[in-house]
Order: structure tokens, then C-alpha cells, then sequence
């Protein structure tokens, strides 16, 4: 399993390093400058970055389904390319350019469905919590199944749609990227971190409760 993880890590940081080359070279082809107001690019080139966007998601999803079995440690799989990735990026651009200067600084995260825009802050800080939740999946038992259940399904579904809701209407409030974004609105972003946590711990939960726990036991025949 360290092995795998090791692995892991090494490919996300290798991508991550791909992912910040292509985001010089849009930068480069728009013109070097501040991301805000956000500057329009070609309608063809939009969508093959939206399909980029998507096709770096279905990496991560089978790298993490080839490195270990069972459905809890394939989440924990996922869960840590995916910190391990976002988290290089941001280091891999720092060094090549000397952006992002700060935490603070605010960035265009996202295409799919609509732009996100958020600070640097908050995507690093949604890192930590899935590197630290893919630990704990990464233990788990290698038949234990990804089984949120109904609350665990219904937490996670609301946590992210009210982070990626928190993103987009941040593009809003900028005037749909005409603007420059100042204050980040808190309360629905931590309220989706706090529903998110939530989630993982129950799916974390149920997959560590034992196979046939939750059936009753046979009647001896009488």
C-alpha cells in the first residue's frame, strides 16, 4: 500500500506540473496581466479547456481505481490524487511565475458547469480536508465498500453544491468576470466544508462496519 501511495503522489505532482504549463501557455496567449477582470478567449478554445477540465478528472478517477481495490480505498485513492494535484499546482506555478504571491490571491478555479472564482485560500484548505479524509479511507479494510448511505449521500450532494454555488456566484458578483473580486462569501463555503466533513465521516463509518453487520441472525431450526 505505501508503495501504491508513493506512486500516487508522484503522478498527481507530475500532473499537476502539466496542468500549470498549459495555464502559462493560456496565460501567455491572452497576455500576461492580472486574471481580473477575466480576459475572453476564443469560443473554440473555451471548450477544449472545459473538455481538458473533464478529461483530467477521468485520469484521476482511474489512476485511483487501478492503484488499490475496494470502493473505500479507491475514494482514498481519489481523494488524495486529487489534494496532492491542486496542491502542486499552485507550487508549480509559484515557481515558474512567482504566482500566486499569496493565499489570498484569487483565481479562476473551474469551467464546468459555469466559471468558479475563489481565492487560493479556500481550495487549499478543501486539500487538507480530503488529504486527511483519504488517510483514513486508505486504512480501511480492502473489501470495505464506498456505501454512503442515505445521509451521507444527501450531506455530500448539499456540501458540494454549496461550494461549487459559493465559486459561480462569486463570477457573479464580478459582473460575470468584467469585474475584480474582493470579499469572499464565508458562511455557505464553510457550510459546505462542514456538510462535506459530515459526509465523509459516515461514509467512513459505514465502511469500517462489519459485512452482515446490519442483517438479522438466521433463527436455528426448530
Amino acid at each position: 500500500m505505501r508503495r501504491n501511495v508513493v506512486f500516487l503522489c508522484v503522478f498527481a505532482a507530475a500532473m499537476a506540473f502539466v496542468e500549470a504549463a498549459v495555464v502559462m501557455y493560456l496565460r501567455a496567449l491572452i497576455g500576461v496581466g492580472p486574471l481580473f477582470p477575466m480576459k475572453d478567449l476564443p469560443p473554440a478554445i473555451v471548450t477544449v479547456e472545459i473538455a481538458r477540465e473533464a478529461a483530467t478528472l477521468v485520469m484521476l478517477l482511474c489512476a485511483a481505481s487501478l492503484a488499490v481495490r475496494g470502493g473505500a480505498r479507491r475514494l482514498g485513492a481519489f481523494l488524495l490524487l486529487f489534494s496532492v494535484w491542486d496542491g502542486f499546482y499552485y507550487l508549480w506555478l509559484r515557481v515558474a511565475s512567482g504566482w500566486p504571491s499569496g493565499v489570498t490571491d484569487w483565481d479562476i478555479l473551474f469551467l464546468i458547469p459555469l466559471p468558479w472564482v475563489g481565492p487560493v485560500w479556500s481550495v487549499l484548505l478543501l486539500c487538507a480536508g480530503m488529504l486527511a479524509f483519504s488517510v483514513l479511507f486508505l486504512r480501511a479494510p480492502e473489501d470495505a465498500p464506498f456505501a454512503p448511505g442515505r445521509w451521507g449521500w444527501a450531506s455530500g450532494v448539499a456540501g458540494g453544491g454549496a461550494i461549487v454555488a459559493t465559486y459561480i456566484l462569486e463570477w457573479k458578483k464580478i459582473g460575470y468576470g468584467k469585474g475584480t473580486p474582493s470579499g469572499f462569501s464565508l458562511p455557505p463555503f464553510l457550510l459546505g466544508v462542514l456538510l462535506l466533513v459530515v459526509s465523509g465521516w459516515i461514509t467512513y463509518r459505514r465502511s469500517r462496519r462489519p459485512a452482515g453487520r446490519s442483517r438479522s441472525p438466521c433463527r436455528p431450526p426448530g
